[in-house]
């Protein structure tokens, strides 16, 4: 019997496939750890905003360093330049300063970094920026003033999520070049980044 998927169906198994293969390409560097998903890890992959505005991020876990850095990974599967994906980044930068300036409000900083990972590049004459203090400062005060709650912007604060924020294009094909899961068993064991030994 032939199983037909809807459009919606058809467009979350892409998705689920290409935060699959982020989660294992990433973790295929030996430093970067995983375990969580927005599709079985819904409350630990979603943090909270200024204007209490909650925000999902596809997968969540921490880069082995010491003490361990927390991730939250935003992956697109476009593969054109079209769609939303340049609309969307606009979100993603002000979503992660407001979080940020949310964790310093609440009195504490989780150092969390944010990573957009694409199939496609986007807004390509503006690529170098794509991460800068500036491009952060305009996605809160053109597109999402509303992520600020009323705060004023905080030129370090600017500085500070920048430097926290990661750009990737993951081509399937890379998929490729990744260790086996037995290859990188056998590096992770002479490495021990993950503090095992």
């Amino acid at each position: 019997m032939l199983v037909h998927m809807s459009a919606a169906e058809s467009v979350q198994k892409d998705g689920m496939d290409g935060v699959d293969l982020a989660k294992r390409w990433l973790e295929s560097t030996t430093w970067v750890e995983l375990p969580f998903d927005v599709y079985n890890n819904a409350p630990v992959c979603t943090l909270q905003r200024l204007d209490n505005q909650k925000k999902r991020y596809d997968l969540f876990g921490y880069i082995h360093t010491d003490p361990p850095t927390l991730l939250y990974v935003e992956v697109k599967d476009y593969d054109s330049v079209g769609g939303k994906q340049g609309a969307e980044y606009w979100a993603f930068l002000a979503n992660a300063y407001s979080i940020t300036a949310r964790d310093l409000k609440d009195g504490e900083d989780a150092r969390r970094q944010f990573m957009w990972i694409t199939r496609h590049p986007f807004n390509q004459t503006d690529w170098v920026k794509l991460t800068s203090a500036e491009r952060v400062k305009t996605a809160l005060e053109v597109h999402h003033p509303e992520a600020l709650n009323g705060e004023t912007i905080d030129t370090n604060l600017l500085a500070t999520v920048s430097d926290r924020l990661w750009l990737l294009v993951l081509h399937k094909r890379q998929e490729e070049l990744m260790l086996t899961a037995e290859e990188l068993a056998l590096v992770e064991s002479k490495l021990n980044r993950k503090g095992k030994k």
